[in-house]
């Protein structure tokens, strides 16, 4: 007679104070523990409780890992996160692996589709003119809601995300072109037709003055840290707009500012910022046809149904 599998201990704490869908319901605990029998699912509900599970654990899922709390995890093999950002942890041990989520994609992709739809539709610039006193601002659209047919998206950062962005956005007749450090090593996307493109950074102030929209999608790394600089963001037309999903740093906040108030510039709608939250001296909280939410982009009451879709195979493919 075999002798019975070992279970894994996997140590789980995924709760959120404010966001309700990032925090592990008890239904999906039961997936965990149903989807997962090699596992010995321990379902942690604040820091203490985990730091409590981590000796004994193989393998844990968490929005937060402090550097200190390895030497109380010598057997851990396994760290997954939902978070799409490689920000998140700053820690390292030879040994140990550390995945994020690649689902966010098909939820951003809505979000920024939104997005580039409230700007251009005039949904955004009829708040304001509301705010501002016109109770039918009928005049003040007029001259600006245009359609998407035949525009022009310029996704940097063409991962995952971005990739997603640009299907969203494919339908209503955009045209893409998706920027990204390595483009010939990626494959074109399915939904890509004879006059979308991918191009390597290096590309990126030519592509400038052609923007309807200017897509962010990219993590915060040196690389990427103020790479939408203030002379970049001139090479802009002032037809096009700004929007940023991806994380704060790459871009000139007072320079955006700046360009919006001066009307070289036609939106910009943000979800992301150098100070998280966005202090209230900030000069974008006081720029016109400005859209500001509060990193929240990937909300949806499925997030960690998604990362479950991903993680559960994974788990078996480490752990058959």
């Amino acid at each position: 007679m075999s002798k019975p599998a070992t279970r894994i201990p996997l140590a789980v704490w995924l709760t959120d104070p404010v966001v309700p869908c990032w925090t592990l319901n008890a239904r999906q605990i039961r997936r965990l523990k149903a989807e997962l029998p090699r596992a010995r699912v321990v379902a942690c509900r604040g820091a203490e409780a985990f730091r409590r599970a981590l000796p004994r654990a193989r393998a844990a899922i968490a929005w937060v890992f402090r550097p200190e709390w390895l030497a109380q995890a010598p057997r851990l093999e396994w760290i997954a996160t939902p978070a799409a950002g490689r920000d998140y942890f700053q820690v390292a041990r030879p040994g140990l692996d550390i995945t994020y989520g690649a689902f966010h994609g098909r939820i951003m992709g809505e979000t920024v589709a939104a997005m580039v739809l409230a700007v251009n539709r005039g949904l955004l610039a009829n708040q304001d003119a509301r705010a501002a006193g016109n109770p039918w601002p009928r005049d003040a659209l007029a001259g600006i809601m245009r359609t998407l047919a035949g525009t022009h998206a310029v996704i940097v950062g063409f991962g995952h995300i971005g990739t997603w962005i640009g299907r969203a956005l494919k339908p209503f007749g955009v045209r893409i072109t998706g920027v990204r450090r390595h483009p010939r090593a990626a494959p074109r996307p399915d939904y890509f037709d004879r006059h979308d493109r991918l191009a390597g950074l290096e590309r990126l102030d030519a592509l400038l003055p052609t923007a309807d929209h200017l897509i962010l999608a990219l993590p915060a790394t040196p690389e990427t840290d103020g790479l939408m600089s203030a002379a970049r963001l001139a090479r802009l037309p002032p037809r096009a707009a700004v929007y940023n999903v991806g994380r704060g740093n790459v871009l000139d906040e007072a320079a955006l500012a700046r360009a919006l108030v001066r009307g070289r510039l036609r939106a910009a709608a943000l979800d992301v910022f150098r100070q998280e939250p966005l202090p209230a001296g900030s000069p974008l909280r006081g720029a016109p046809n400005t859209l500001l939410l509060p990193h929240a982009s990937a909300v949806a009451p499925e997030y960690l149904d998604l990362f479950l879709d991903e993680f559960i195979p994974r788990f078996r493919e480490r752990y058959p």
